[in-house]
Parts: structure tokens; C-alpha cells; sequence
């Protein structure tokens, strides 16, 4: 399985010769996700920076909501949490739990709040979670590391943070780094997982962006 970030939320998932693309977004973000192609998509939630899927090419499968999915070699789980603050106009943010090749991955969208024990509880084991790092309509730096160390995976891949181009004051990675007590980024174009090279303690990986 091969995972590359295409900035922001957006990652492309490969395996065989299935392409499963997270979170497009428009231009407005001040970034380019370049020509994409996919057979499924999945949606966090409905706004430009993260539900561009006219974008993508390939007439893709479109997964918008929560439910249990069965595409290819994909079996994807997603699971609903609340994009607001009570009292106010219910949103509803969709974390997806994506089981492949023996390896489980989890993208949890703009997560609004931290996750209760029920929650995190099923969604299962977590091998390579996705999880955002910069505040700013998502949880902040500080209680995303809190929730990487509740859910246990393997790998980290940060993603929703400030880099070049980007048009919005979402914080950097050096805040979510320096909570999570990693002195230095591990960074690799793209990280290719099977369910025998996971490391056995906690990595992340700060994928560099590419289209």
C-alpha cells in the first residue's frame, strides 16, 4: 500500500490498482491538488477545502456520510462526530476507519472534539492514523497529540497544518511535533505500509506534499 499527501487533508491511498483519494479541495486553499485520478473518494464534510470531489477524475465512488462500505479491496467504516458546539446548527465531521492488506487506517477529518473512550473504541485498532495538526475548525496541537496517544497507532501522519500557500492561520507542525516530543521530522515523499513493516513504537511521518 502506497499513501502520498497531496497538502492539506488530502492523502492517495494505493493499493493494487485501486486509488482511494480523502478530503480534495479547490484552489481556494491556495494549493493545487494537480490532475487526480480515483475509483473511491471519501468526504469529511461538506466545504471546499475538503469535498472538492469534482475535481477528481476517474468517475470515483463518493462516500459522504457514515456506514460500512465494501469497494474492491477497501472495506471502509465511516463513523459521524459532531463539526459544532451544542446549542448551535448541527455538522456532522465523518471519520473513516479504512481496512486494507491486512493494515487498518483512520482519517479523522476536521475532528472538531476530542473522542470519547466509546468512540475510539469503535473504531477499533488503528495502525496509521491521519490526523490534524494545525487548530483552527479542528481540534488544536496540543489535544491532537492528547488523542494520538488514547488511540495507539503505529504510524502518524500529520495533516491540516500551515505550509507554503496556504490561506488560512491554521498553526504550522512544529507545535504538534513538540507535543507529541518529536525533536526532529521523519520525512519521506510517501510511506509504503504492509502488515509487516509497521514499526513497533510510535512513528511520525511528515509526508512531503506531492501531486
Amino acid at each position: 500500500m502506497h499513501i502520498s499527501w497531496l497538502g492539506h487533508s488530502c492523502l492517495r491511498i494505493r493499493s493494487n490498482e485501486v486509488t482511494l483519494i480523502t478530503d480534495p479541495y479547490d484552489e481556494s486553499l491556495g494549493l493545487s491538488m494537480g490532475r487526480q485520478s480515483a475509483d473511491i473518494v471519501t468526504i469529511s464534510h461538506q466545504h471546499p477545502h475538503h469535498s472538492h470531489y469534482a475535481g477528481i477524475e476517474g468517475n470515483p465512488r463518493v462516500l459522504q456520510s457514515s456506514g460500512e462500505y465494501e469497494i474492491a479491496n477497501f472495506y471502509i467504516v465511516g463513523i459521524g462526530t459532531a463539526r459544532n458546539d451544542p446549542g448551535s446548527e448541527p455538522e456532522t465531521n465523518t471519520i473513516y476507519v479504512i481496512r486494507c492488506e491486512g493494515v487498518t487506517l483512520c482519517h479523522l477529518g476536521d475532528l472538531y472534539r476530542v473522542l470519547t473512550t466509546r468512540q475510539i473504541e469503535e473504531m477499533g485498532h488503528i495502525d496509521v492514523l491521519f490526523v490534524p495538526a494545525g487548530g483552527v475548525c479542528t481540534i488544536d496541537p496540543a489535544r491532537a497529540a492528547e488523542l494520538v496517544n488514547l488511540i495507539g497507532p503505529k504510524i502518524v501522519v500529520p495533516m491540516h497544518f500551515q505550509t507554503e500557500g496556504v490561506e488560512l492561520g491554521i498553526q504550522p507542525l512544529d507545535a504538534f511535533l513538540a507535543h507529541m516530543g518529536a525533536d526532529e521530522r521523519s520525512r519521506a515523499p510517501r510511506l509504503n505500509v504492509t502488515d509487516s513493516n509497521l514499526p513497533r513504537d510510535l512513528r511520525v511521518v511528515d509526508l512531503e506534499r506531492t501531486t
